[in-house]
């Protein structure tokens, strides 16, 4: 029975080592919270009424119409949001696919809404966190009806950056 055992567990020993082990390093890098602060809001500025179409805000600044009867020479802006947070980290941002801006039971859209970081020169959702980084935020504003009452269309809107 003892030369059967030995002769079983021989093959073992001349194959090698049955287990093997390493070490691995556990870690953590702990990095500034990021934070976004609003700095400027959507604003599409003075709109006439009478035709239906569309107001285009980009994140430049630069705004355009098609299908409006008038816009109003001055008074629109991008949103505009700082972002701080660890330096040279990458963030994205996240932006809500549309939003209803009211006047009592009045609704208008904005959709095609599109970022532009501080640290790019194109416009996207992935920026690079600086002293100084920012994005700002245009869409395009839908106007379906050529009998809008007048006053102010308002809505707020979720605006979101996290790390990478």
């Amino acid at each position: 029975m003892l030369l059967l055992t030995v002769l079983t567990v021989l093959p073992f020993y001349a194959m090698g080592e049955i287990s093997v082990s390493t070490s691995a390093v556990a870690k953590a890098k702990i990095i500034s919270a990021i934070k976004l602060t609003k700095v400027n809001d959507l604003n599409f500025g003075k709109i006439g009424n009478g035709k239906t179409g569309s107001v285009m805000l980009t994140p430049y600044g630069d705004r355009t119409s098609t299908g409006i009867i008038t816009i109003g020479e001055s008074g629109w802006s991008p949103a505009r949001f700082e972002v701080r947070g660890t330096s040279d980290y990458e963030y994205y941002i996240s932006l809500p696919s549309t939003v209803s801006i009211k006047n009592g039971d009045n609704v208008l859209v904005v959709n095609d809404l599109v970022a532009k970081p501080s640290t790019s020169s194109d416009e996207g959702l992935i920026g690079i966190v600086k002293s100084d980084s920012y994005f700002t935020v245009g869409g395009k504003l839908v106007l379906q009806s050529a009998d809008l009452p007048t006053g102010v269309y308002t809505a707020s809107f979720d605006v979101s950056v996290g790390y990478n």
